[in-house]
C-alpha cells in the first residue's frame, strides 16, 4: 500500500522536473544560438557578463535509512505518549536547490506509517510561490478503569459494565497543507490559494451512563465503557487577494471550513425511568448519545495598513463569520439549526518619533450573536418538546496600549494596559453569570544588561475584575517573573526564570437544587478562592575543555488552591478544601567530540509529580470527608535515559545509534506503568 508520505515525495519530484529552471538546452537549441551568445556577450556591459558569470546553481542533498527496534514492558503508552509502539523501518531525505531563478527544497522523514512528515517548497523568480507540506503522529489514549465493587443509594443500585476491558487505545492525527502564492507580472497584486486538512482516525475509550436521580421503584444505574471508533477530517479552503497602493496595502481573504464525522453517532440500549409519582419520564430502548455534532464555518476578511517600516503605521480590519452546526441526529429533532454569527472589528496605531520611544494603541471588538432553536423534542421523551433557554449573546471591546521607552542600550521600560468590557444579552435566563464585566490589567517591565554577558527581565503584573464569571475565576491577581541569563565567553553560563502568581475570588455564588422540594436556591460558599501558582526553572551549562559540554537543569511547577467546596447538592454542608498539584524535572546531559569522526551524547532526565485533595476533616452528607486525601492522592514518576553515538566513516558518510529508555511509574495504581526501550541504527549520505 503506498502511503501519503510517498505520493508527496513523487509530486514532488515531479514538480521539479515540469518547473522552470536553469538546465542546459538542447543540442539543437546550443548550436543555434552559439552566435547570438557571442555578440551579446561581446556587446554587454562588463559588469553584467560579470555578474551572470557568479551566479551559480546550489545543490545539497542527503539520505539517511536504518531500522527502530521498540521493547515494550506492560502498558508502554504513558512512557512513550506521542510514539507508535512498534518496530520498524526508518528513513528520510533532502535536497536543496538554490539558483538565480529557482528555488527548491524537499525534505521528509519516515518512521512508520503513523509517524512521518514530508515537506516541499518552490519558487520561481517571486512569480509562483508553491509549499506543500503532510506530517502525521500517533498518540496513545488510556483505558480508564471504572469503579468496582458497586454499591447501593438511595434504594437505586449503582454498577459498572465494560463491554471491551482488553481494547487498548490510540489515534493517528494527520495534516496536510498546500498553499500557492502568485504575483501578477505588471500589477502589484498576489493571488493566494490555500487548502488545509486535519484527519483523526484510530480508537477511543467511550464512557456513559444510564442514569437516574430519583425512581418510585429504586432501579439500577450503570456506568459503561466501550471502544469507539474514530475517523473525523477537517477541511479548510481559502482564497485571498493582496495589493500594495501606494501609501496602503488592501488584503482580502475568504475562509471556509467544515468539520465531518464519518462514523455513526452510537446507539445503546437504555432503561425505562419513571419519577416518584410513577409518571415516564424517559422510554426505554435503543437510544443515541455523545454525538460530535458536524459543524461548517466560514468568513470574509478585510484588512488595510500602511507601511510596517514607517514612524507612523496605521492598521484595520474587519472579518465576517457564520458558523453552523450540521446535526443529523434522528432522536432529537431541532425546529431549525443553531448558528452563531461573528463581527471581529480591529484598529492599530503605532508611533516611533525615535528610537528610545515608541507608544501603541490596539483595539478590537468582537460581537457573537447566536440563533437557537426555540423548542427540541425527543423521540423517548415523555414530553412532546421541550423549550430551549435563549441563548448568550455577547459583545467584548477589548484596549490595549503599550508604552516603550529605551534611554539607552543597555536599559528598557515597558508598560502596558489592557482592558476587557464584556456584555452579554440574556444572562438573567443563565445561572451565576454577570451581565457586564470588566477586566483592567496593568503591566510594567524592566530589561536591562548590567554586564557583558547578562541580561535580566523583570516583570510585575496587576490584573482586576469587578464581575468573575465562575467560582474558578479570578477577582484580582497579581503576577511577577524574573528571568536571567549569562554567558562567559563561551566557557559557563545559566539561564534562570521564575513566575509567581497569587489570585483571589470573594465573590463565589452557587445554586444548588437544595431537598426535599428539589428548588433551585442561591448560596454564598462560606471561603472564597484562593490560588497561588508557582514556576521556576534553571539551566547551568559548562565546557570544561573544548570537546566536552555539561548541562543541567532543574523545573518547579506547583500550583495550590483553598476554597469552600459544597460536597451535597441537596443540603448546604460545606468544608473547606486545599488543593495541591506539584512537577519537578530534573536533567542532565552532556556531549563529547572524541575526534574529527566521533561524537557521544547522553542525557538523563526525571520527572516527579503529586497532586491531593484535602477537606477538612468534618461529616458531610453523613459520610465523612477524611478519607478524601487518600483515594485524592496521585503520585507518579517518569525516567528517561537516552544516548547517542555519531560516527563519520567518510566526509559524506557516516553511521549512528540511538537508545533511549522510558519508564512511567504510577504510585497509587499499575494500570498505567510501563517500560519501553528504543534502539535505531542508521547509515546517512550527503553531497
Amino acid at each position: 500500500m503506498i502511503n501519503r508520505f510517498t505520493c508527496t515525495c513523487i509530486t514532488a519530484l515531479a514538480l521539479a522536473i515540469l518547473m522552470p529552471s536553469a538546465s542546459p538546452a538542447s543540442a539543437d537549441e546550443a548550436a543555434d544560438g552559439v552566435a547570438v551568445g557571442k555578440a551579446d556577450e561581446a556587446t554587454a556591459a562588463p559588469e553584467e557578463v560579470l555578474s551572470e558569470a557568479k551566479v551559480k546553481t546550489r545543490n545539497v542533498a542527503s539520505a539517511f535509512a536504518g531500522y527502530r527496534f521498540l521493547q515494550i514492558d506492560s502498558f508502554g503508552g504513558r512512557a512513550a505518549e506521542f510514539e507508535y509502539l512498534h518496530s520498524s523501518v526508518v528513513g528520510g531525505a533532502l535536497f536543496d536547490s538554490l539558483g538565480k531563478d529557482l528555488k527548491f527544497s524537499l525534505e521528509g522523514a519516515f518512521l512508520n506509517d503513523k509517524d512521518y512528515h514530508g515537506d516541499l517548497l518552490s519558487d520561481y523568480k517571486g512569480l509562483y510561490r508553491f509549499h506543500l507540506r503532510t506530517e502525521s503522529l500517533f498518540h496513545n489514549l488510556d483505558h480508564e478503569q471504572l469503579f468496582t465493587p458497586g454499591f447501593t443509594s438511595q434504594g437505586i443500585q449503582h454498577q459498572s459494565n465494560d463491554l471491551n476491558p482488553a481494547d487498548r487505545y490510540g489515534i493517528k492525527v494527520e495534516q496536510d497543507l498546500a498553499q500557492f502564492r502568485y504575483r501578477l507580472r505588471d500589477y502589484p497584486v498576489h493571488v493566494n490559494l490555500g487548502y488545509w486538512r486535519l484527519a483523526k482516525e484510530g480508537s477511543s475509550q467511550l464512557r456513559f451512563a444510564d442514569h437516574a436521580f430519583q425512581s418510585p421503584t429504586g432501579g439500577t444505574n450503570t456506568i459503561f465503557s466501550q471502544t469507539r471508533r474514530i475517523d473525523r477530517q477537517t477541511h479548510e479552503a481559502s482564497i485571498g487577494l493582496d495589493s500594495h497602493l501606494g501609501p496602503v496595502d488592501l488584503i482580502y481573504d475568504f475562509k471556509i471550513r467544515e468539520f465531518d464525522d464519518r462514523i455513526a453517532t452510537p446507539r445503546d440500549n437504555f432503561v425505562e425511568r419513571r419519577n416518584f409519582s410513577n409518571a415516564l419520564v424517559r422510554s426505554g430502548g435503543l437510544q443515541e448519545h455523545n454525538e460530535d455534532p458536524e459543524s461548517r464555518f466560514h468568513s470574509h476578511t478585510v484588512k488595510l495598513h500602511t507601511s510596517l517600516t514607517g514612524g507612523i503605521v496605521g492598521a484595520a480590519s474587519y472579518t465576517f463569520g457564520r458558523r453552523e452546526s450540521l446535526s443529523n441526529l434522528e432522536d432529537v429533532t431541532v425546529a431549525e439549526r443553531s448558528r452563531d454569527t461573528l463581527h471581529n472589528a480591529a484598529g492599530d496605531f503605532v508611533y516611533t518619533p525615535c528610537k528610545e520611544f515608541s507608544l501603541a494603541l490596539k483595539y478590537r471588538r468582537q460581537e457573537i450573536d447566536r440563533d437557537n432553536p426555540a423548542t427540541i423534542s425527543s423521540a423517548f421523551s415523555a414530553t412532546t418538546e421541550q423549550t430551549v433557554r435563549a441563548s448568550l449573546d455577547t459583545v467584548k471591546d477589548v484596549a490595549l496600549a503599550t508604552i516603550s521607552f529605551r534611554p539607552t542600550n543597555l536599559l528598557s521600560f515597558k508598560g502596558e494596559y489592557k482592558g476587557e468590557f464584556l456584555q452579554r444579552e440574556n444572562a438573567e435566563l443563565w445561572q451565576d453569570l454577570a451581565v457586564t464585566s470588566d477586566t483592567h490589567r496593568g503591566t510594567f517591565s524592566i530589561l536591562s544588561r548590567p554586564l557583558k554577558g547578562l541580561r535580566i527581565k523583570a516583570l510585575y503584573s496587576y490584573s482586576t475584575t469587578n464581575r468573575p464569571d465562575y467560582g474558578n475565576s479570578f477577582a484580582e491577581k497579581h503576577e511577577g517573573q524574573f528571568l536571567a541569563t549569562y554567558n562567559s565567553l563561551n566557557r559557563w553560563g545559566f539561564t534562570a526564570n521564575c513566575r509567581i502568581a497569587e489570585e483571589t475570588n470573594d465573590q463565589i455564588g452557587i445554586t444548588v437544587a437544595l431537598s426535599p422540594a428539589f428548588q433551585a436556591e442561591s448560596l454564598e460558599l462560606a471561603r472564597g478562592r484562593e490560588k497561588s501558582s508557582t514556576s521556576t526553572f534553571a539551566s547551568l551549562w559548562v565546557t570544561p575543555f573544548d570537546r566536552l559540554t555539561i548541562t543541567g537543569s532543574y523545573g518547579l511547577l506547583r500550583n495550590k488552591i483553598d476554597q469552600a467546596l459544597l460536597f451535597d447538592s441537596s443540603s448546604s454542608d460545606q468544608a473547606v478544601t486545599n488543593y495541591a498539584a506539584q512537577a519537578q524535572v530534573y536533567s542532565i546531559s552532556s556531549v563529547y567530540r572524541l575526534d574529527e569522526k566521533l561524537d557521544l551524547s547522553l542525557a538523563l532526565q526525571q520527572v516527579r509529580s503529586f497532586s491531593e485533595m484535602e477537606p477538612e476533616s468534618k461529616t458531610v452528607g453523613g459520610v465523612d470527608t477524611s478519607g478524601i486525601k487518600e483515594i485524592s492522592r496521585a503520585r507518579t514518576v517518569e525516567s528517561s535515559v537516552s544516548a547517542r553515538a555519531d560516527y563519520h566513516l567518510t566526509r559524506n558518510i557516516s553511521c549512528a545509534v540511538d537508545y533511549s529508555y522510558r519508564d512511567y511509574d504510577e504510585k497509587n495504581s499499575a494500570s498505567s506503568d510501563g517500560t519501553v526501550q528504543t534502539v535505531m541504527a542508521r547509515l546517512a549520505a550527503k553531497w
